[in-house]
């Protein structure tokens, strides 16, 4: 997998909307990825440990969502007094990520905390990062019967056109990660113009990549195999994201 050369221009406004920095692996990498031109990371902080590790640790291309995972050994129900002291200090600038995963059988519990988490979001006027796994539908339904108005973005979106349309009924934006939707999807949120770039890191490593997890520095090749698909000129891609990150965040 080779590395695209950007300018360092064009990368003033590269943001990556989603990884995991309190990977020690991953955190070691901020200081090449900010080198290389990606100007801010949103750390996603799922359990009591990785709260604690953000609260710690500061870092001036660094802001922070937390939140309990639908389906994260780590994240625990009692994790939830701790957000709402995070909320009130105002150390994070999301709630994340949440949200419904089928691998997890007990959807009543899903359910449950994940709707707690929306109220708590809609209570701070937070924005909200989804993560979805073949629940896309049920997601739908009850945001639409609960939560119309919700703000923020589906984390590592791959799903389906009918899918990103179903969605674009809300004020959500669709993340690209390192797994892209087809083509017509992307084509569609690109159309839309609601659109914003991850790596997911260590995660979701590129398709073609031979290493052993992802790395910060995927988001160049991420963004710029995202512009050979789309026809789209780098910049532009990039000036999406501005608009769309300033809109939620």
């Amino acid at each position: 997998m080779k590395l695209p050369s950007l300018s360092g221009d064009i990368l003033n406004n590269l943001v990556d909307v989603h990884c995991h920095l309190s990977e020690e692996n991953i955190f070691s990498e901020v200081p090449k990825a900010v080198k290389a031109g990606i100007t801010r990371f949103i750390s996603s902080a799922l359990c009591q440990e990785e709260f604690e590790w953000h609260m710690n640790t500061d870092h001036s291309a660094m802001k922070w969502s937390a939140g309990i995972h639908p389906n994260y050994k780590k994240s625990k129900e009692s994790d939830f007094q701790t957000l709402v002291k995070l909320c009130d200090q105002k150390k994070i600038i999301a709630l994340g990520e949440v949200g419904l995963d089928k691998r997890n059988k007990d959807s009543t519990w899903q359910k449950a905390i994940l709707l707690k988490q929306l109220d708590l979001a809609a209570n701070y006027d937070l924005p909200v990062i989804f993560h979805v796994v073949h629940q896309y539908y049920e997601l739908h339904k009850l945001l639409k019967n609960n939560f119309p108005k919700i703000r923020g973005f589906l984390h590592a979106f791959s799903a389906s056109k009918e899918i990103a349309e179903t969605f674009s009924k809300y004020d959500l934006a669709f993340s690209i990660g390192c797994k892209h939707p087809k083509l017509n999807c992307l084509e569609y949120i690109a159309k839309r113009g609601f659109l914003l770039f991850e790596t997911d890191a260590p995660y979701q490593k590129p398709p073609d990549s031979k290493q052993e997890e992802n790395h910060l520095i995927n988001l160049l090749w991420n963004v710029k195999t995202v512009s050979k698909l789309l026809k789209i000129q780098v910049d532009d891609l990039i000036e999406i994201q501005v608009g769309s990150y300033r809109s939620i965040f």
